[in-house]
């Protein structure tokens, strides 16, 4: 890489690192903020939805219709939800990580399927959050009613 390309390269993860800065700032000073709208609408959350999801980001966007405040989950901020009275069989998740390899990562569930739109270059390296949303659909959110078999409870005195 020539000194222009590698001070053009440094100037743009400067801006970057500042624009995550200001992301986090904004959406972490209040946990639980319910605006999930605001968050999406960002200009550069908005520009990587629609670079990583495409032409999906209409369905996306149908199956956050119905969705909860912001999370705070893995480092991501985290926005999930469903469509309209299809909670377990339309949802999906957006991830918008500030300091990591991408800004934005979203999932949609649909029809038994999970699509993953993400950079990385396999599963293991999508994050968490995406990979934890994952799991929790994949179970139809039983663990988070249901005890499993395998976790036993030490309730305090």
């Amino acid at each position: 890489m020539d000194a222009g390309a590698q001070s053009a390269a440094q100037q743009l993860a400067k801006a970057r690192e500042a624009q995550a800065r200001a992301l986090l700032a904004k959406y972490t000073a209040s946990p639980g903020r319910d605006d999930s709208e605001g968050l999406l609408k960002e200009p550069a959350v908005r520009a990587e939805l629609q670079r990583v999801v495409g032409a999906q980001l209409p369905k996306l966007m149908q199956n956050l219709n119905v969705r909860g405040s912001i999370a705070f989950d893995g480092g991501s901020l985290s926005i999930a939800g469903n469509a309209p009275h299809k909670g377990t069989e339309e949802e999906g998740v957006v991830c918008v990580t500030p300091f990591g390899p991408a800004l934005v990562e979203a999932a949609i569930f649909s029809r038994g399927k999970v699509t993953l739109f993400s950079t990385a270059e396999k599963y293991e390296y999508a994050t968490l959050c995406v990979k934890d949303w994952i799991t929790l659909v994949n179970s139809a959110h039983r663990d988070r009613f249901v005890q499993p078999r395998n976790v036993q409870m030490v309730r305090a005195k």
